[in-house]
């Protein structure tokens, strides 16, 4: 037979276990995402004010740094689902569209249907410039990955999955809750998987709502683009057709 005393240690034990935060010395584990989220809400401006966000147009200038091009930037955002970015259009450059779970490309033969690994990269453009609001409005399932330090400063790793698209590795400053860093890895074939990032700098407020004014893209580790706004403005309204091929 087993002793008496191992029993009410075993029992005890079992006790702590069933009945967590009753037991003395116990360090409780709690999901600190809600009170995460609720930071970043207020110091983007409020979870009121970051909700009636639905459309964004942004302009400005963007370097290149593979080939050293440089030109203008134009964006159009609009929730849900919409998104036309255009690269140095002046200089016949890119132009993409997403709608729903459509997107075109502009080339030689016009508008024409991407293929799917570009499809989830313009998705994940979107889902990330719907940040915060996608947040305050609850669209997004949200997981804590810990701390990291990012240039220096800690961060807070939230993982947001989004439709059709890799999952969203973002890092909130701990000291100003805003976004410093989103990234995801995309499956790359026969090359394996590689990392896009964009960090966020230059924060001014839009309306009553922090927006980033600086925009640095990567690929892995090297430095693609970096992009600077200099006017934002929110809930203009966008014709439809800068979100139909034409």
């Amino acid at each position: 037979m087993f002793p008496f005393r191992f029993i009410s240690v075993t029992l005890l034990v079992l006790l702590c276990l069933l009945f967590s935060g009753k037991c003395r010395g116990e360090v409780r584990n709690e999901d600190p995402i809600g009170d995460i989220v609720a930071s970043m809400l207020k110091a983007y401006g409020g979870a009121e004010s970051v909700k009636k966000v639905i459309s964004v147009t942004a302009k400005g200038r963007i370097v290149e740094y593979l080939d050293g091009k440089a030109g203008n930037y134009v964006r159009y955002f609009e929730r849900p689902g919409k998104l036309r970015i255009e690269v140095m259009p002046e200089q016949g450059g890119e132009i993409g569209i997403l709608n729903g779970d459509r997107d075109w490309q502009w080339g030689s033969e016009g508008f024409t249907l991407v293929s799917p690994i570009e499809l989830q990269s313009m998705i994940y453009q979107y889902s990330y410039l719907d940040l915060p609001m996608g947040l305050a409005k609850g669209d997004y399932q949200v997981k804590y990955g810990g701390k990291q330090l990012h240039n220096g400063h800690e961060t807070y790793l939230l993982l947001i999955e989004t439709k059709n698209a890799p999952q969203l590795r973002v890092l909130v400053d701990t000291q100003t809750s805003l976004i410093s860093r989103v990234a995801a890895r995309f499956a790359m074939g026969m090359m394996g998987a590689n990392e896009l990032a964009t960090d966020y700098s230059d924060f001014h407020p839009v309306g009553g709502v922090l927006f980033p004014h600086k925009l640095t893209n990567y690929a892995g580790d090297m430095k693609l683009s970096e992009i600077m706004l200099n006017e934002i403005t929110i809930n203009r309204e966008i014709p439809l057709k800068l979100f139909t091929p034409q």
